[in-house]
C-alpha cells in the first residue's frame, strides 16, 4: 500500500514538474516591467473598436486581427502579459478607460487637443484623412471642404471624421454656403455601405484605411480629397498614469528596435509616410496636456 502511494506521489510530482517546465517554455521572462494596478493581473486588458481596418478588425472566426492588435500583442509579450483585447463601440473607448474596464486604449486614436484634455497618449503612427466615394466620383467632389456643401457624408460615430465634418460645416455656412449632412454610423463598415447604396454620397476614413478599402473593393471605390495629413496617432492611458504610460513605452521602445514595428506596416500595407519613428522622428514618450 506504502509502495502504491509512494508510486503515485511520484507520479503527481513529475506531473507538476513537467507543467511547470512546459509553462517556463511559453512563458519568457518579461522584458519590461508591467504596470502597477492592471485591470486582471497577468493580462494587458485594451479596448479597441474593431471595424477600422487595417488597424482593427474583426477576421477569421470574428477574432480582432490587424495592425494594431498584432502590436498589442507584441506589447503585452515584453511585459510578459496576456493581451486581452475588449470590443467597444468608439465612442465609448475614453469612458471604459476611464471607469478602470481597460488599461489602454489601443484603437488607432487620433490625439486631438480635446483627447487629450482626457487622456494621455504614446504616439506610434502619422496619418491624415481621406474622402472615398463611388467609382468615377458621380458628385465631383475634388475640393474639401467647398465640394461637400450640399452632400450627405457618412462618418464613424465618435471618429474625428466627425470632428472635421462639423468643423468644415461651420465654416460652410459662415461663407454662406449650405451645410453637408452629416451620417454617423456605428463603424467604418457601415458608412462604406452607406456610399455603396446611394444613402450617402462620400465617407471620411484614414488615408491608410483608404488605400486599404481601395485594395479590398478592387476599383469600386475612389479618393476624392485627402486632408489633415501629419495627425497623430497614440495609445491612450489613463489622465496622469505615468506609470502605464512608461511601461508601454518602453515596450514600444523595443518592438521599434526590433524591427518588428516596420515588419508590421509593410504586413498590412501601410505607406512608409506614416511611420512615425522614420528620419529624424523622437522616440515615443508620453504627451501630458492639450500640447502636439
Amino acid at each position: 500500500m506504502r509502495s502504491a502511494t509512494a508510486a503515485a506521489a511520484a507520479l503527481l510530482l513529475a506531473t507538476v514538474a513537467g507543467c511547470s517546465s512546459a509553462g517556463n517554455t511559453t512563458s519568457p521572462p518579461a522584458e519590461v516591467a508591467a504596470p502597477a494596478g492592471l485591470v486582471d493581473s497577468g493580462s494587458l486588458t485594451y479596448g479597441t473598436a474593431a471595424t477600422f481596418p487595417p488597424f482593427e478588425f474583426k477576421g477569421d472566426g470574428g477574432k480582432p486581427t490587424g495592425f494594431d492588435i498584432e502590436m498589442a500583442q507584441a506589447l503585452a509579450g515584453y511585459m510578459g502579459l496576456k493581451p486581452e483585447p475588449m470590443d467597444v463601440d468608439f465612442d465609448g473607448l475614453i469612458p471604459a478607460l476611464q471607469g478602470k474596464r481597460v488599461d489602454i486604449i489601443n484603437s488607432a486614436m487620433y490625439m486631438t487637443p480635446q483627447r487629450q484634455q482626457q487622456v494621455d497618449f504614446i504616439p506610434y503612427l502619422v496619418i491624415g484623412e481621406s474622402m472615398l466615394v463611388p467609382k468615377g466620383n458621380p458628385k465631383g467632389i475634388t475640393r474639401i471642404p467647398d465640394d461637400l456643401s450640399g452632400k450627405t457624408v457618412a462618418v464613424t460615430r465618435g471618429a474625428i471624421g466627425e470632428t472635421y465634418m462639423n468643423e468644415f460645416n461651420a465654416d460652410l455656412t459662415k461663407r454662406g454656403l449650405p451645410p453637408m449632412t452629416i451620417m454617423a454610423l456605428p463603424s467604418n463598415q457601415d458608412a462604406l455601405l452607406a456610399v455603396r447604396s446611394g444613402r450617402a454620397d462620400t465617407f471620411d476614413t484614414s488615408t491608410p484605411g483608404a488605400a486599404y478599402t481601395l485594395a479590398q473593393t478592387k476599383g469600386e471605390f475612389a479618393i476624392a480629397g485627402t486632408f489633415k495629413v501629419g495627425t497623430k496617432i497614440g495609445i491612450a492611458v489613463r489622465k496622469g498614469d505615468t506609470n502605464t504610460a512608461n511601461a508601454i513605452k518602453a515596450a514600444l521602445d523595443k518592438f521599434v528596435a526590433s524591427g518588428k514595428y516596420q515588419e508590421l506596416l509593410a504586413k498590412y500595407d501601410l505607406p512608409p509616410e506614416v511611420n512615425y519613428f522614420a528620419g529624424t522622428a523622437p522616440q515615443p514618450s508620453p504627451t501630458t496636456g492639450a500640447g502636439n
